[in-house]
């Protein structure tokens, strides 16, 4: 079972679209030292990063060398279609991931017995360890004790935004060993006091360690430093433009001297920007 901040990790790239694979062996190396848990590559958060299958393996290989087992991998399945979900199990598997993540289709929303004939298909066909996340339904707590009884599923995340469906989910009988994930950093710190074993982080991208010491806490019981921090971590979410949190990330890790420089340079939409990330960023102790 995979514990603390999964950070889902924003594949550094030139305008172009190429990816920066220095950046990115840099970032995993990062990563390992500020203590994350996992990272997630090629998953929503990087929607519109548009690799081919070549492409996606050359970008899981590169971090999984990268990592030579200090930081779990996790691989991103999310498609529209279950066939290229499929495909992309494949490549995580032939590229070595320790885990996959199938996020659930979101339009149209498929019915219990479609989500669950989905979810068999694709752990059949996995050879890691599937956890299942679901991002913009509050799927019935029935459906996802049904989904952690089907063989080769690990995991579940759930991004429900209050601390009354973490109990909901924690009274479940799930099976031994089966592990639940917060899909937000802002419900992190209340859902694993409750038990969850860590949670999906996007401010990770920026502030490992921060994310990474909330968790800590959290698993530890220490309430009072874990909702300490939280509001530290609200900074920085809040100063990540809406529109488009990816490229904001990345110029951010430009500014920081975390990833390479691009020509012509990263630019955000609005100048106002600029300033909001790096009074976050420089809150949260950040070098930027």
């Amino acid at each position: 079972m995979i514990k603390g901040s999964i950070v889902e990790l924003v594949a550094p790239t030139e305008p172009n679209g190429a990816i920066k694979y220095q950046s990115l062996e840099a970032l995993v190396d990062w990563h390992v030292v500020e203590g994350s848990a996992a990272l997630l590559l090629g998953d929503t958060l990087d929607a519109a990063l548009d690799l081919d299958a070549e492409e996606r393996l050359e970008l899981l290989r590169r971090a999984i060398w990268q990592a030579e087992g200090r930081i779990a991998i996790i691989a991103g399945l999310s498609a529209d279609a279950l066939e290229t979900s499929l495909e992309f199990a494949q490549i995580a598997d032939e590229a070595g991931a320790d885990a996959v993540l199938l996020t659930l289709p979101t339009t149209p929303w498929p019915s219990t017995e479609k989500i669950l004939e989905q979810v068999e298909v694709v752990a059949a066909a996995a050879r890691q360890h599937l956890i299942v996340r679901s991002s913009a339904q509050r799927i019935p707590a029935a459906v996802v004790e049904a989904i952690a009884r089907i063989d080769g599923v690990s995991g579940f995340v759930d991004c429900a935004p209050d601390v009354a469906r973490a109990r909901e989910l924690r009274a479940l009988p799930l099976p031994e060993g089966f592990a639940l994930y917060a899909g937000s950093d802002l419900t992190t710190a209340h859902f694993v006091l409750e038990g969850f074993a860590g949670g999906i982080s996007t401010a990770g991208n920026l502030v490992p360690r921060l994310v990474r010491t909330l968790h800590d806490a959290a698993l530890s019981g220490d309430r009072a430093k874990a909702e300490a921090l939280q509001p530290q971590l609200r900074t920085v979410l809040d100063a990540q433009p809406a529109d488009n949190v990816p490229r904001a990330v990345q110029w951010a890790l430009i500014e920081m001297g975390r990833v390479e420089e691009s020509t012509p340079p990263l630019a955000l939409a609005h100048a106002r920007d600029y300033a909001n990330l790096r009074r976050a960023l420089r809150s949260a102790g950040c070098a930027i």
